[in-house]
């Protein structure tokens, strides 16, 4: 029975038997020449897989070409070689594992992501491909990397991305540190309701009450100045609680905290400290990083599709038939209920909620943009089938608070990936075969590396 060869064993067989033939026909020609060279041989062997000389050789290439090109003088080859070194054996077993786990990257795909690194650096394939060549690299070689790249990007998402999680509390812990930037500045009036010390808990939920109580009146529109004077314990009173602007460092926490969750002209609600019950109006902000805001409309709709049972010119006047029924004065919601095909509004009457701008299909998108508040559209037909749509109101909304938690989400699963990659790889590495066959300084050089 045939010995079989681990198809990634191939290439580097393929280059030892080239170089064997050479040999044998070098030494057919007489043995007044004297024996070449080795042109490739084994350097290291990880798990099944190898490393060649040549592929030491390229990657210590590149990295001393990289080094440069970020004005970085290279450190001698024999600092150097032994990091490059480690680094291939990494790669090696990163690969092998997503091989293992049924994770390919075939050529079709590799183009694709190769085409994309060349638009986001604004040139051609062609153009790409040259780009790397005039830095002395083999392109062919690039694309190889450029995949394993890929290989690893996916292992490590299967296996380390995908058990991070961040919770709220991480979120709320990371802000809280954070506090509000020094540069920013924040206009704020306020109403104190104090506490004498050492109240009973009967006085200080009599206390509570009133600040909840004039609380209610702001929100329902009363002027926040005039309460402050008539109502307000604090310092500020007779200026309408107006605090003037003040940098968020100095700012007590709890006041900060708050802060920087409100958008200009919003009112906090009741804050507890030990002298007593705050109330906090955000009037201005300035300095510090920009509040975001975003634009939602408020829609309802009916969905029809055709389908087996119904044919495109059945759904087209069946979608007629319901726009002019509530064009004459039945209720869309009821009839959303009853006929529309969307399961996701069906239930609610067709209610779609507050959605930001392309979140829809662009032909559903436009029509409603184009809607004013308590319009209805005329039929339309869309990927989806055939639609009446409706805005009931828009509004724009302050962002800002919900960004600074993403930018938070983000910036603490990062750090979390990173600390797990970090143990993945160690975990791999300690598990792998790996047997050197450099030279004896050489490999003393790599194991200095690896105990670094």
């Amino acid at each position: 029975m045939p010995t079989l060869i681990p198809t990634r064993f191939i290439p580097a067989m393929l280059r030892r038997l080239s170089i064997a033939l050479l040999l044998a026909s070098a030494a057919s020609i007489g043995s007044a020449f004297a024996a070449p060279e080795p042109l490739d041989r084994i350097i290291v062997t990880v798990n099944d897989g190898l490393i060649l000389q040549s592929d030491l050789d390229q990657a210590l290439h590149e990295a001393q070409t990289q080094l440069r090109a970020r004005g970085i003088n290279p450190p001698p080859t024999d600092v150097l070689r032994p990091q490059v070194l480690e680094r291939l054996i990494l790669t090696r077993i990163q690969t092998q594992r997503a091989q293992q786990a049924g994770i390919r990257i075939d050529d079709r795909e590799l183009n694709e992501v190769i085409a994309n690194l060349a638009r986001q650096n604004g040139m051609t394939q062609a153009e790409f491909a040259e780009n790397v060549r005039r830095d002395g690299m083999d392109f062919l070689a690039v694309r190889e990397q450029i995949r394993e790249e890929v290989l690893m990007q996916r292992i490590r998402s299967r296996e380390v991305d995908s058990r991070v999680t961040v919770t709220d509390q991480d979120i709320d812990t990371l802000l809280a540190a954070q506090g509000t930037a020094p540069d920013s500045e924040f206009h704020l009036q306020h109403i104190l309701i104090s506490v004498p010390e050492g109240a009973s808990a009967s006085a200080r939920d009599q206390a509570r009450a009133r600040a909840e109580g004039l609380l209610q009146k702001l929100r329902e529109g009363a002027d926040f100045a005039q309460t402050a004077i008539a109502n307000s314990d604090g310092q500020q009173a007779l200026d309408g609680g107006d605090l003037g602007w003040r940098k968020g460092e100095n700012l007590p926490s709890l006041f900060a905290q708050t802060v920087a969750k409100l958008a200009p002209g919003q009112i906090s609600d009741v804050l507890e400290a030990s002298g007593g019950f705050h109330i906090l109006k955000l009037v201005e902000v300035r300095g510090g990083p920009e509040r975001k805001t975003v634009e939602e409309t408020h829609a309802q709709h009916i969905l029809i599709k055709p389908s087996i049972v119904r044919s495109e010119d059945q759904a087209r006047a069946l979608i007629r038939d319901l726009y002019n029924r509530i064009v004459a004065g039945e209720d869309l919601e009821a009839l959303a209920k009853e006929y529309s095909d969307d399961p996701g509004s069906k239930m609610s009457g067709g209610d779609l909620g507050f959605q930001p701008s392309g979140v829809f299909a662009p032909e559903f998108q436009v029509r409603i943009d184009a809607l004013k508040p308590g319009e209805l559209s005329t039929p339309f037909h869309s990927p989806f089938g055939w639609h009446i749509a409706r805005v009931i109101e828009r509004r724009t909304r302050d962002t800002t608070d919900e960004q600074r938690r993403n930018q938070a989400r983000q910036a603490i699963g990062q750090r979390k990936s990173g600390e797990e990659f970090e143990i993945w790889l160690r975990r791999l590495r300690s598990e792998a075969y790996v047997e050197y066959t450099l030279p004896a300084d050489a490999k003393a050089a790599a194991d200095k590396s690896l105990m670094q």
